[in-house]
């Protein structure tokens, strides 16, 4: 399989491209969420990550490269046995699907050309999965290289005309919704907490895992993870005050995305079409990279005599399906990161974190201690978060309790 993965080649240009581009695809979430909240988008989408990121530079991403396994179910099915293996890969499948991708790529879409959401939904499909059929991990990354260059130029390009047309830091603070430039904000402290715990899936995603294990050496790696970084906090600049522009200008309903509504009002028709193509890379450079991963997992987990690629192709038709009923069952993609979040968090992250610390980890009820947290986070949704607790910490709190008693 190392030919998959660019057998661990990746430079540090390619590094940062791909692992800048990849981190962010739910781009218009960022502008409804800054229109709706104001400035604390930094700290859940923004400030959270950058933490997470640190300690997977620190402390896991070196031990990750040196174990040579380049999948997370791989941990699973070696520390833990073959069901428990199958259960990470569902929990993974989960994370990583290009579900909540393709919705934002439809809204996109749907605001071009006015076609069915369910029909801009299979489109964004047929794109993602045709290329990764002719080229697989390289061409994500050769693509990864462009999209990057064009991310940053769209919003340098509609914030510099916001500017220009309405002034700067003073226009903000006299036209932005009450309390969007306060931090002290609207929102409940358990929620803020469990976006933090939410952002520590950077540890468990597999995409970053890839990309992690693909990494030449250890010294591109930690340079490109910090270099990353730098990028991340220059481009959440750019998107959270492209948002607050847009809490302050648009004060009718919003119909699509205040990005794509600011788009309309502010920019002239060719810059327009420059901007949609950005945040069109932006979504398709996670699509591609979540559906391969996706179909990578289902297909190591095929037992057959077929080849890999084989087994990747059935992977990409079983992964598009799920994406579908997926987009169908949920509104918002916020909704799909923060539910399907707050149960693999809590089934996997703390098992995970343990074997990658301590390679010989077993424990006696492997099954039970993976399959109870997501049980008890789901019916916690299910029952519509009692006392206003947050999911994850009830799933969270029984993994760390199951993980402690049941340790070999």
């Amino acid at each position: 399989s190392a030919d998959i993965y660019a057998s661990r080649k990746l430079t540090l240009p390619s590094f940062v491209a791909t692992f800048v581009t990849t981190w962010y695809g739910g781009i218009l979430e960022i502008g409804r969420f800054t229109f709706e909240n104001g400035i604390i988008t930094w700290i859940i989408f923004g400030f959270f990550y950058y933490i997470a990121a640190l300690l997977l530079l620190l402390f896991i991403a070196p031990r990750i490269h040196k174990n040579n396994i380049n999948t997370i179910p791989g941990y699973f099915h070696r520390n833990f046995g073959y069901i428990p293996g199958i259960v990470s890969s569902i929990i993974i499948l989960l994370l990583s699907s290009p579900a909540p991708y393709l919705m934002i790529f439809a809204t996109i879409f749907n605001h071009i050309y006015d076609i069915n959401y369910i029909y801009s939904i299979l489109i964004g499909l047929f794109f993602s999965v045709s290329y990764i059929m002719v080229g697989g991990f390289k061409s994500i990354v050769r693509t990864d290289k462009i999209q990057f260059i064009l991310m940053y130029a769209g919003f340098i390009i509609i914030l510099v005309k916001l500017y220009i047309h309405f002034g700067g830091i003073s226009f903000l603070i006299n036209n932005t919704p009450d309390g969007h430039l306060e931090l002290t904000n609207k929102l409940p402290l358990g929620y803020l907490i469990s976006w933090l715990f939410i952002s520590m899936i950077t540890f468990i995603d597999p995409n970053i895992f890839h990309r992690v294990y693909s990494a030449k050496n250890q010294k591109i790696l930690s340079k490109g993870i910090l270099f990353s970084i730098v990028f991340w906090m220059i481009f959440d600049f750019l998107t959270i005050s492209t948002g607050l522009y847009a809490s302050a200008i648009i004060k009718s309903d919003i119909t699509s995305s205040p990005y794509l509504m600011l788009s309309d009002m502010v920019l002239p028709p060719y810059l327009q079409v420059f901007f949609i193509i950005s945040l069109l890379s932006i979504v398709m450079s996670t699509i591609d990279s979540f559906t391969f991963t996706s179909a990578i997992t289902i297909g190591n987990e095929i037992k057959n005599k077929k080849s890999i690629q084989f087994n990747t192709r059935i992977g990409l038709l079983i992964t598009s399906v799920i994406a579908v009923i997926i987009c169908i069952s949920f509104n918002k993609a916020i909704d799909v990161w923060y539910i399907f979040g707050s149960i693999g968090a809590s089934s996997i992250l703390i098992p995970l974190i343990k074997i990658i610390f301590e390679p010989n980890y077993k424990i006696t009820y492997p099954t039970l201690t993976l399959i109870t947290p997501i049980a008890i986070a789901s019916i916690w949704i299910y029952l519509g978060y009692p006392y206003n607790i947050d999911p994850i910490f009830p799933g969270i709190i029984s993994s760390f309790i199951l993980n402690n008693l049941f340790t070999n």
